[in-house]
């Protein structure tokens, strides 16, 4: 599969506050929150790449970047082969589905209205075929407004009308986070059944982990603005290698585990970050180079980790 869209040492900043005018008379400078941090990965055509970390991890940032809603402080963007300098060109194939259908919807405009909307015209046939993807039919679905829809059939309408423009990558952000739970199975079941009609690639932004092992083929976890571990999503998640994916995958209920271990400790400041590697507060396998120093992305076969416990040659490091 050749790369559809590359990422390279992406970085946003935010103002920790809006500048008031006494601070810019006394050209005071406002704190940057760093949401990301020299982020990089690569999605291939038709590839499924998710997302997953605590809350502030980045994972919503990192997706409103690459579907062109926000713009990087820093980094590169490359779509189907070139750089990303104008941003109209990669909306002509790049989608964005949020985690609450309703706030992104105009509550006063009629399905078949929100489903053409990125057509910039109404087209029924577009419309229709929209709908039936996300298994709507469109005679039932198309004069009502959001709020005679349940949450299952918003997000659908939600998914139809990212799809309306034909694209090629989908950015999906909790898709099912808002959903029961036989509703999110429903959803996911047809994601993938989509993703694999259309030749569609995804980035799946979730903290399910369960989630992810579904529908993922790689995975990236964030922690903090930074990658900590990112490859294949049945050998990260099975044999996780950084302590925070360990931690990740120990939260999760298991018929085989029934002793459940989240993460201990909270997420840091993103205006204070630890020094060293930022998760070395909550990580209970820290060593003092990790207090010392932040860690690189080190290579460990089909996966990288940005780990001190682990030489370059992807062996567990005891000292």
């Amino acid at each position: 599969m050749s790369e559809l869209y590359v990422v390279r040492n992406l970085t946003k900043e935010f103002p920790a506050y809006k500048q008031g005018l006494i601070d810019s008379l006394l050209r005071k400078n406002v704190p940057q929150l760093r949401a990301l941090e020299n982020v990089s990965l690569d999605v291939k055509e038709g590839e499924v790449v998710g997302v997953v970390g605590e809350s502030g991890s980045g994972k919503t940032t990192l997706g409103k970047i690459m579907a062109m809603i926000e713009k990087p402080t820093s980094g590169e963007l490359l779509f189907m082969g070139k750089e990303v300098k104008d941003p109209k060109e990669v909306l002509k194939n790049v989608s964005m589905v949020f985690q609450n259908p309703l706030t992104s919807m105009n509550p006063r405009m009629r399905v078949k209205d929100i489903v053409s909307e990125p057509l910039g015209r109404y087209d029924e046939d577009a419309v229709k075929d929209a709908l039936e993807k996300v298994g709507l039919e469109f005679s039932y679905v198309m004069d009502k407004l959001p709020r005679e829809l349940s949450g299952g059939q918003l997000q659908r309408v939600a998914i139809a009308r990212a799809l309306s423009r034909k694209v090629k990558f989908l950015v999906l952000d909790e898709p099912t986070s808002a959903l029961d739970v036989s509703v999110q199975a429903q959803v996911l079941n047809m994601l993938a059944d989509i993703q694999i009609e259309m030749g569609l690639s995804y980035l799946f932004i979730t903290h399910n982990i369960a989630v992810a092992r579904f529908i993922a083929d790689k995975i990236i976890v964030l922690y903090a603005g930074k990658v900590m571990e990112i490859g294949n999503s049945d050998k990260v998640l099975n044999d996780p290698a950084h302590p925070y994916t360990r931690s990740l995958v120990e939260s999760l209920p298991s018929l085989q585990r029934k002793e459940v271990k989240p993460p201990e400790g909270e997420v840091p400041s993103l205006i204070n970050l630890p020094k060293g590697c930022r998760f070395n507060p909550r990580c209970p396998m820290a060593i003092s180079i990790c207090r010392e120093k932040e860690p690189p992305l080190i290579e460990m076969g089909d996966r990288k980790v940005a780990c001190w416990l682990y030489q370059t040659d992807g062996k567990e490091n005891d000292s």
